[in-house]
């Protein structure tokens, strides 16, 4: 797996697909929304573009994120993950929102240490961490 984090409209997107095609060469990659909330769909994607969104959901359903997040990392060991960071600006005064926050900043170390690369971009620049 490969996570690709940083903040919100800074390339990661265009990063993920770059990475996707250097490993997959001439190999179009399947890119699926964090919104895509079916577990089984995403399963399957090469690239899941704002994971944090995804999180959020299954917050949202009253589901575990971390469990959810192990599963598909289970079954899907070669994705490429993009997870915007959350921990930089003012903490919500929404408790449910101080939670969403919490959740993808913890879970965001989870996939770096699972990671087999772990990328920060900034201003389109990626900076490999891991």
């Amino acid at each position: 797996m490969i996570l690709i984090t940083g903040g919100a409209f800074q390339g990661k997107l265009e990063a993920a697909e770059e990475l996707f095609s250097e490993k997959e060469s001439g190999k179009e990659p399947l890119v699926l929304e964090g919104t895509q909330k079916e577990l089984e769909r995403l399963q399957k994607a090469d690239i899941i573009h704002d994971f944090h969104l995804w999180i959020r959901g299954i917050l949202e359903e009253s589901k575990d994120p971390y469990e959810m997040t192990e599963k598909l990392l289970e079954t899907n060991p070669s994705v490429i993950i993009i997870l915007n960071q959350m921990g930089c600006g003012i903490v919500p005064i929404d408790s449910f929102d101080r939670k969403y926050r919490e959740t993808v900043g913890r879970i965001g170390c989870l996939l770096a240490q699972k990671a087999e690369e772990v990328y920060l971009l900034n201003c389109g620049i990626a900076r490999r961490l891991k």
